[in-house]
């Protein structure tokens, strides 16, 4: 399943972190034959690759569809192909700022290494266009995309995806144009495979490969952005995404530690995507995919930890009428509980809200229960994160009744349901 989604995590600033970077890219791996080996499907996020090498091996002439102009900061990557497949790739920069081309070999022989240095193999696939900040400077191979060989300058971020066969090795180059820059994650995503497996004939004593088929599920691409709510600006987040019909499945798919993700799932389905980031408060967020090979933007609006900080929750429902929850709630209630818990010093104010717009008759002689039920429905928010083992000195309630409606006059489901909400405002942390 693909990730992106484009996962756009940038600022990332690598001196503090550096000790803890899993993947390593070191100075020699600017050449090919120190390539790295990617023995899963995912590398990264790395560290900023730095210089060219001691070969420029694929530096050509400008506006080349088969070479960089020139090699800036380079790495190169190999891997096995496991199955015949349809395969797709997702570069992801930790700094959107950074230009991310790529030039992808299908390895030859023993004569590869030597091939490549002399300029005598031509790729498989290449993308050397500029890069985009709209995507998060993402680029790679897509289903989607028409064009094998992407040339220099404006251009699309994506060429166009390969069929792979087991056994196949590919080398990837990777070059960022920009120096100082910042690391990347590469995901190699694989679809429509297809198990070869052998039989071994019992008068030939020869094996012959056999080849069974099966169809291809649907999938499509969604964009995953995390920004701060006020700033609007992109964000590290760690991102989970999970089926939303099974409450306690495990994540289909994780990213750490990126401000946005690219992610390829199986549609006409449901998801919940779960976000942390330090500082601010965690998110979950439903969405549902249809159709095929549309990219669907999602922006996860996270809000940071600070006094007088106030934070809606409009999916914490209640059957009407009363302070009991609808099944809908237990995800934003479980998404204060898990803040709660990684900050341990943050205090806060439960406010409840409720609908009772002018379009609603003798609205005024019901204010008196809606101020009762938004006090309860309050209390209630406090009564589930004390079982959550939240102390309760961490916390107060209280009732607004229809007071600060966002829809005095609301007119239709959409806008009353923004009048029925819950608010968290920050009150107190270290």
């Amino acid at each position: 399943m693909r990730f992106l989604f484009a996962c756009l995590f940038n600022l990332f600033v690598l001196s503090p972190i550096f000790a803890q970077t899993k993947y390593l890219i070191k100075p020699e791996n600017a050449d090919c034959q120190k390539a790295i080996e990617i023995k899963d499907t995912l590398f990264g996020p790395t560290n900023a690759p730095s210089g060219s090498g001691s070969v420029m091996e694929v530096s050509g002439e400008k506006n080349s569809l088969y070479s960089f102009e020139q090699e800036h900061n380079t790495v190169w990557y190999f891997f096995k192909v496991k199955n015949d497949c349809l395969l797709e790739l997702d570069i992801i920069p930790i700094n959107k700022n950074d230009d991310y081309d790529f030039v992808l070999y299908k390895y030859n022989g023993k004569t590869f290494l030597s091939d490549i240095a002399d300029h005598k193999i031509q790729p498989v696939r290449t993308c050397i266009s500029r890069n985009d900040k709209q995507n998060g400077s993402i680029t790679g191979l897509s289903k989607t995309a028409t064009d094998e060989f992407i040339h220099s300058g404006p251009g699309a971020s994506f060429s166009k995806a390969i069929d792979v066969r087991k056994n196949e090795v590919y080398y990837l180059c990777i070059d960022n144009v920009y120096p100082k820059g910042n690391g990347h994650t590469v995901l190699l995503h694989y679809s429509g495979c297809r198990k070869v497996e052998s039989v071994v004939s019992k008068k030939t004593n020869i094996q012959t490969p056999i080849k069974t088929t099966s169809t291809p599920t649907p999938t499509a691409s969604l964009t995953i952005t995390a920004v701060d709510k006020d700033t609007q600006l992109p964000i590290k987040a760690n991102l989970k995404i999970y089926p939303k019909t099974k409450a306690e499945a495990a994540p289909v798919l994780v990213f750490d530690s990126l401000p946005s993700c690219v992610a390829t799932l199986p549609t006409n389905a449901s998801y919940v995507v779960k976000s942390e980031a330090t500082n601010y408060f965690d998110n979950a967020q439903s969405f549902t995919l249809v159709g095929t090979g549309a990219t669907i933007p999602i922006k996860i609006e996270m809000s940071r930890i600070k006094v007088g900080q106030n934070i809606v929750f409009e999916n914490i429902l209640f059957y009407s009428g009363r302070d009991v929850f609808l099944p809908e709630s237990r995800t934003p209630l479980e998404v204060i509980a898990s803040t709660m818990i990684r900050y341990p010093t943050l205090k806060i104010e439960i406010q409840g809200h409720v609908n009772c717009p002018s379009s609603v008759p003798n609205c005024e002689e019901l204010e008196d229960g809606n101020m009762q039920l938004s006090v309860d429905r309050a209390k209630a928010v406090k009564n589930y994160l004390e079982k959550q083992n939240i102390a309760a000195n961490r916390m107060t309630f209280k009732g607004f009744g229809s007071s600060k409606m966002v829809y005095p006059n609301a007119r239709n489901e959409e806008q009353m349901q923004k009048n029925r909400r819950v608010e968290i405002i920050v009150i107190g942390v270290q």
